[in-house]
This record gives C-alpha cells, sequence and structure tokens, in this order.
C-alpha cells in the first residue's frame, strides 16, 4: 500500500503545483491586460474649457478598450489647480495624462502625441469684452491699434508670451478664475479666448457679469496646438492613445465628435468677416503644420 499512497501524493503534488503555475500564468495575464484598464486621472476638468477634450480622451478609451480594458476619466481632486500645479503633478505621476499646447521645455519633459486635437482652432482667438467697450474694439485695423488696449490673460498658460513678443499691454495672474472679475471691474480691456471657450464662459459667468460679451468683430490668429501629452513612464498610456487616435481617425468618430462640439461655434464666430490679426507666437520647431482645414 505505501508505493500506491506515494504515488497517489506524488500525483497530487504534481497536479497542485500545475495549477500553480496555470493561476500564477493567468494572473499575470490579467496584470498585462489591465496594465491602463483603471481610470485615468486629469487635473484639468472644467466643463467650459475642457468638456471636448475629456470627451475625446474617453472616445479614445472607449475604442481601445478590447485590448487594454475598460477605463475612463476622473478628476484628481474636487477644483481645478493651476496649470503649473497640474505640471507638477503630471511630472510626479500622479495624474495620467494633459492636453496642452507644446512648448520646448513641456516636449522635453513628457512624451507627446502631435496631433493638434483642435484642428488649429485654438489658434483663433476672439475677445471677451465688456459691451459698452463694443464700438471702441470695432475701430481695431491693426496691431498697432490694439496696442492702445490691455488685455487680461493666465500668466502660466503657455501663450502669455505672446503679450510680450507683440509688445502688447497686459495684466497676468496665476488666479485664472478671477480673470472675468477683473475684466468686469475695468482692470483691463479684453481677454482673449478659444472660439470654444469664449460664448461658454460669458454664458455661464452670465448671471455674475451681466455687461460682458463676446467681441463681434475682430480675432487674433497664431500657431496654438493642443496636444495630449503624458508623463515619461507611462509608456503603455501613450500606446493605448496612439492606437486609439489611428482607430477614431479611420472611422470617422473624432471628426464626428469634433463636429458636434464645434459646429454651432464656427457658424457663430463667423471668422471670414472678421478682421484678422495674425501675431507672433514662439511655436517649438519641427511640428507638424496647422491644418484647419476640417472647418475653416
Amino acid at each position: 500500500m505505501a508505493p500506491r499512497r506515494q504515488k497517489v501524493q506524488s500525483t497530487r503534488f504534481l497536479w497542485s503545483w500545475g495549477m500553480k503555475r496555470i493561476v500564477f500564468f493567468f494572473c499575470v495575464l490579467s496584470m498585462s491586460f489591465n496594465a491602463w484598464a483603471s481610470d485615468i486621472v486629469v487635473a484639468q476638468t472644467e466643463k467650459e474649457k475642457y468638456k471636448y477634450r475629456i470627451e475625446l480622451a474617453n472616445l479614445i478609451l472607449e475604442k481601445t478598450s478590447s485590448e487594454y480594458g475598460h477605463a475612463e476619466v476622473v478628476p484628481y481632486s474636487g477644483m481645478d489647480p493651476s496649470q503649473q500645479r497640474a505640471i507638477n503633478l503630471l511630472s510626479a505621476n500622479k495624474i495620467d495624462l494633459m492636453y496642452l499646447p507644446p512648448t520646448e521645455e513641456r516636449l522635453a519633459g513628457f512624451d507627446s502625441i502631435k496631433i493638434d486635437i483642435h484642428h488649429g482652432m485654438l489658434g483663433f482667438r476672439v475677445f471677451i469684452i465688456r459691451k459698452s467697450d463694443q464700438e471702441r474694439f470695432a475701430k481695431i485695423k491693426t496691431i498697432d491699434d490694439l496696442r492702445g488696449f490691455k488685455g487680461g490673460f493666465g500668466s502660466q498658460w503657455g501663450d502669455f508670451k505672446v503679450f510680450g513678443l507683440n509688445h502688447l499691454p497686459v495684466v497676468g495672474t496665476a488666479n485664472t478664475h478671477t480673470l472675468l472679475r477683473m475684466l468686469n471691474a475695468r482692470r483691463f480691456d479684453y481677454f482673449h479666448r478659444g472660439l470654444h471657450e469664449a460664448w461658454a464662459e460669458v454664458e455661464a459667468n452670465k448671471h455674475k457679469f451681466p455687461d460682458l460679451t463676446v467681441d463681434k468683430n475682430i480675432a487674433l490668429v497664431y500657431d496654438l496646438p493642443v496636444y495630449f501629452m503624458f508623463n515619461k513612464n507611462n509608456e503603455v498610456l501613450k500606446e493605448r492613445f496612439e492606437k486609439g487616435f489611428k482607430i477614431i481617425r479611420a472611422d470617422g468618430s473624432f471628426k464626428k465628435l469634433f463636429y458636434a462640439n464645434f459646429n454651432d461655434i464656427v457658424e457663430k464666430a463667423d471668422i471670414k468677416n472678421r478682421t484678422l490679426i495674425r501675431i507672433k507666437y514662439p511655436t517649438p520647431k519641427g511640428l507638424a503644420p496647422i491644418d484647419t482645414s476640417l472647418w475653416l
């Protein structure tokens, strides 16, 4: 009986050892599959500014879920931090994703996908002004005319430097949530915004600042692409977004989402009937040319 018992015990040992190897294999496979099957943390969530960018990120996550698992964008905290604070969080790998205009420093410090998610639209800037100043702004035809007015802008934003480069007077603040209040209080004359931002921000604040409106006559123009950016250690997430972009460009869902968000805004902006003032902007070298053919 002893040899038989020994054989049974040996068989049980082999079976147990084999099962452990199988379980270990599937655990590793599951971990690999779910490497980015968790929510993607961002610190840019304010609806008026970032709705489209979040929807685009979620679209990419949805289109790649069969390979990488389910994930969606979630906020880092209740209120968005300053842009510089958010950049610091990305550097520390405490958030997963940002959507930013490229600078030399950002391109060196982060991985990015060099596809302009706004198709050149963010570089067309219209002015939030006081209603009582509309006639004054209607007389602006050149950049020299504009130099007689003072702008307000976020001092940590990448395109803040356009004011200095183009000799335009400006009041800068790190606390960008106060800019509309400052404009309303006559601290400066205009606050230039992207087409997708200007009307949305005026509408969202119409009860607090009923005297603010969007100027009807002029627009600044400069090259201002926006890229998805990642911590350099998050190679899998960047790879997922690269694959996602290929999918949504091929199946038309990228274009469909863009039109759903901006078609009405393009009509409202009426860019072709505005006085366009092109200004200098320090776009990093080697970027793909801006393509506005989708909407302009």
